[in-house]
């Protein structure tokens, strides 16, 4: 008796070898080109930033060129004045740190010996010392120092999203050109979609992000605490991670609020206020403008966390969600890919046929 399988069965374990074999070829050349993909996905989300502007002037009859060269200017112009306040206020407090450092263990060592007084039992604070002893100030200071690098790099990404946002509006003439008129036309419809999708996704998360960002910089400023800025820019970019990113945006000014004030009371009514700003816009603002059909299941954003983060380290988590989320639109506008994006929602569609509205 043959031991393999014949026909269809073994026609499926084909596929099968070859969809893993293809995956994982994938996988590595993602993994190896890592440092000329990202560039390329982070002037991507930029050209989307700016695309809204270029679009505004495109409808006012300005051409492609001089419109992409306005919003590039209002765009850098507003990226090099926010930076120079971020930048200062970063060295502001990586010099300061040291003393927030003290303060930490202080209130650590505190509380660990009113814990060892209540249980009757001897707790070790000699990690506390080592606490105290990282050098954390001078790799802060160090890494404000190689600035200029990024600054480089962030050049040469900003050409790349100029060049993407002028090419993307001379696309459909050059599928005229390639195709014949029926399928070009198919095909340009198609990729308007997808452009269409993708803008308005980047487009409402990136103001959610800000108007959390912002609203927490505001709310830490009313209440006295330092670095407001600096906190609210870091809380800007953690609301692009899901749940870890608005955790962790919401513990790191609180830590520097109980040094601060050396008042729970104060903390506690901050943390409330934190959660609120943003619980009103990631279940209020989100889901009435984006609309929650663009939402992914929960395991999906978790499995895209640990395989953008494995695949790509820090810059990975950070466009984990954009990028699977980008990766669904793509696949809802794609007939044979749609099932895909199915297995992708939140909660399945009863009608899975019928494109969703934009």
């Amino acid at each position: 008796m043959d031991a393999y399988p014949k026909g269809p069965d073994r026609r499926v374990a084909s596929n099968i070898l070859l969809t893993i074999i293809t995956v994982l070829f994938i996988g590595l050349v993602l993994r190896l080109a890592r440092t000329v993909i990202i560039p390329l996905l982070v002037a991507g989300f930029l050209a989307y930033l700016m695309d809204p502007l270029v679009a505004a002037l495109r409808r006012l009859r300005v051409p492609v060129i001089l419109g992409v060269g306005i919003a590039a200017l209002l765009y850098l112009a507003a990226f090099l004045v926010f930076g120079w306040i971020l930048y200062h206020s970063a060295l502001d407090f990586a010099e300061a740190f040291p003393r927030y450092q003290r303060g930490l263990v202080e209130l650590a060592r505190d509380l660990l010996l009113r814990i060892q007084n209540a249980a009757n039992t001897l707790i070790g604070l000699e990690p506390l010392e080592e606490l105290q002893k990282l050098p954390v100030r001078s790799i802060l200071l160090s890494t404000l120092r190689s600035l200029a690098n990024f600054l480089r790099e962030f050049l040469v990404i900003f050409i790349f999203t100029l060049l993407f946002l002028v090419g993307k509006y001379g696309v459909a003439r050059k599928l005229l050109r390639a195709f014949p008129h029926n399928r070009a036309k198919k095909i340009a419809l198609v990729l308007l979609h997808i452009d269409v999708d993708i803008r308005k996704y980047i487009g409402v998360k990136s103001l959610a992000s800000l108007l959390v960002g912002a609203g927490s910089g505001a709310c830490l400023a009313l209440f006295g605490v330092d670095f407001a800025v600096l906190f609210g820019f870091l809380t800007f970019v953690l609301n692009f991670i899901p749940v870890i990113g608005s955790v962790i945006a919401v513990i790191l000014p609180l830590v520097l609020s109980i040094v601060q004030f050396n008042s729970w009371a104060k903390t506690l009514w901050l943390l409330v206020a934190l959660v609120v700003i943003q619980n009103l816009v990631a279940y209020l603002f989100e889901p009435k403008v984006l609309g929650i059909r663009l939402k992914v299941s929960v395991p999906i954003v978790f499995l895209s966390l640990f395989f953008w983060g494995w695949l790509w380290g820090a810059p990975g988590i950070l466009l984990a969600l954009p990028l699977t989320t980008s990766l669904k639109i793509v696949m809802e506008d794609i007939p044979g890919l749609r099932p895909f994006a199915l297995l992708l929602e939140k909660t399945p569609r009863r009608t899975a046929g019928k494109r969703r509205s934009v």
